[in-house]
């Protein structure tokens, strides 16, 4: 196996750097023997491989695998032997008939219809170099050459490897030899989510987790009102419920629930910004082009919403962060486009959050303290420093230019969100916008832009018919204006509501939005030095990008250490 790590990529940052964490604070450099020990006694890596079954093949097809030196194997009606010095002459297969290899025995037989055939690690080159044809004919015990007709064979079979199944066997092997060992429990516990208040959607009488909100808000200096768009409620819907939970190992301090509901015509789509206000859209036009740093184009990635992201991950640019640079055909007389993304945050940016915070040891309750008494201003201009929100960038004659950010939504649930950008000094029948944000921050499924002037809408404000929070206590005093009066949720309590919104007007459609705010604390103790050293590199501008590459760097150094033991099985 020569790329462990690659494949690993996607999960081996909350394996290993967990671990790191631990055994780092435990006893210097132990993470690397034990990691080793655990891997020497591994035998869960197993590659898989696909056998392509045919029922016929043609003199091109034999002509091209015979051009890639592939090894030739006839499974007669008797027995099977190697076919050496292949070569196709009018539409016939002619070749030397020589013993198997033993290195090209163990698979002669393999299971029939199956894509998931194992190959022992040794034998996969051997093996995936196989081309097996099966014919009718009798082989005699003096024939030392062979001819057919291409068309007398009844299957081949092309071995190839099994990449999807091979790249899941070798995550689940990893994933059992961490969960083996007793650091698994810590492992778990290590394991971030963006707990936040934690909104569920009842369907048909059960409750399905639907997003996180205000994310971030960890402070009541960065207390903020988050506009959630409720995808799932029907446009027609007659009752809305939902409820409100507190997250694990944290306290919710909830100022405001409203419902919002947006009537407007069934041939647009609306959402709103991080201020509130609200946009219509209709076609997004997709980017012509869309480049990391690495001139890798992602447009096909950021095309449609499919769960397929770019996480940011290249290289640093000259600002020294992760971005994507993406281009949109303009109209002439275009003067204002509405941005629209669907995005989330991501699970390594929980890590990395967790380590920052455990840098303040025992002193953390001190410094959340200061920061509850902290200008809200500060606080802001150090987030987008460290451009943790989603930053965007217009380009101008004169460069770049900050439009406004996307904030941070979370790693629970991806969103629509939507950003106003001024064209009207954009000259040419292009566009060019930056997204920046720190290494591995966020993941971007989808990038669209729409030209086309808002619509008419009407916006209704719906009042709940019941708000009652788990002990069964009316919870709609607290929650119904921005005043500073605060439901409490501790533990596994939790707040539910029901809504009995009116029927949209004729030839109209509603969507709804829940527009919460208020802020969360965590409750998770933090121990331990006070580490100044990391901690004031955290002043320096845009620090958390390189923080992230360092740590994202020791994770892929574990998995090197696993890739090169594996290799010697």
């Amino acid at each position: 196996m020569k790329s462990l790590h690659s494949k690993l990529a996607g999960v081996a940052p909350f394996i290993f750097f967990p671990l790191i964490i631990i055994l780092r604070k435990k006893r210097n450099a132990v993470y690397a023997f034990a990691l080793l020990i655990m891997i020497s006694f591994s035998s869960c890596f197993l590659t898989f491989y696909r056998t392509n079954s045919k029922p016929s093949i043609d003199s091109a097809t034999a002509s091209k695998l015979r051009s890639e030196k592939k090894h030739f194997i006839i499974h007669f009606s008797n027995t099977e032997k190697g076919f050496e010095d292949a070569y196709v002459s009018n539409d016939s297969l002619f070749g030397k008939i020589v013993p198997i290899p033993p290195s090209q025995t163990r698979y002669l037989h393999p299971k029939s219809g199956s894509n998931k055939n194992a190959v022992r690690h040794k034998y996969k080159d051997s093996t995936l170099m196989q081309v097996h044809l099966y014919i009718n004919t009798a082989l005699s015990e003096n024939d030392s050459v062979f001819a057919a007709s291409v068309s007398s064979f009844y299957r081949v079979d092309v071995y190839e490897l099994n990449k999807g199944a091979t790249t899941a066997n070798h995550i689940v092997s990893v994933v059992g030899i961490v969960a083996a060992t007793l650091l698994a429990a810590a492992f778990i516990g290590f394991l971030i989510e963006c707990n936040c208040p934690q909104l569920y959607m009842e369907n048909n009488g059960v409750y399905s987790f639907t997003s996180g909100l205000y994310s971030g808000a960890v402070y009541s200096t960065l207390e903020r009102t988050d506009y959630l768009p409720l995808n799932t409620v029907p446009f027609d819907a007659k009752d809305i419920s939902f409820k409100i939970a507190n997250g694990k190992n944290e306290e919710q301090f909830i100022n405001k629930v409203e419902l919002m509901q947006v009537n407007h015509s069934k041939d647009i789509n609306v959402l709103t910004d991080r201020h509130g206000n609200i946009f219509t859209y209709q076609k997004t036009v997709e980017p012509s082009s869309a480049l990391t740093g690495g001139q890798n184009d992602m447009k096909g990635i950021l095309k449609q919403t499919d769960e397929h992201y770019y996480s940011f991950n290249n290289d640093a640019n000259e600002d020294g962060f992760s971005d994507v640079r993406l281009t949109f055909d303009k109209p002439a007389n275009a003067d204002h486009a509405k941005l629209i993304i669907h995005a989330r945050n991501t699970y390594w940016g929980g890590l990395m959050h967790k380590e920052f915070v455990s840098y303040f040891g025992d002193d953390f309750e001190k410094w959340r303290a200061k920061q509850e008494q902290a200008d809200p201003k500060d606080l802001e201009k150090w987030q987008t420093d460290q451009a943790l929100p989603l930053m965007v960038y217009v380009k101008t004659n004169n460069g770049w230019k900050f439009v406004d950010y996307y904030q941070l939504v979370g790693n629970t649930a991806s969103r629509d969100m939507i950003m106003k950008v001024d064209t009207k000094n954009i000259p040419g029948n292009s566009i060019k916008i930056k997204l920046e944000t720190a290494y591995r921050f966020w993941d971007l499924d989808f990038a669209g832009i729409d030209y086309s002037d808002d619509q008419n809408f009407t916006i209704a404000v719906i009042e709940p018919a019941q708000v009652l929070k788990s002990d069964s206590t009316d919870a709609s005093g607290d929650l119904k204006t921005d005043d500073k009066q605060y439901a409490h949720l501790q533990n596994d309590q939790f707040i539910s509501f029901r809504y009995s919104p009116p029927q949209p007007a004729a030839n109209t459609v509603a969507s709804y939005f829940l527009v919460s705010g208020g802020y969360y604390h965590s409750i998770e103790q933090v121990t331990g030095k006070v580490n100044y050293n990391e901690l004031f590199k955290f002043k320096n501008h845009g620090y958390f990008d390189k923080f992230s590459r360092e740590k994202y760097k020791e994770v892929q150094d574990i998995a090197d250490v696993l890739n090169n033991k594996v290799d010697k099985r």
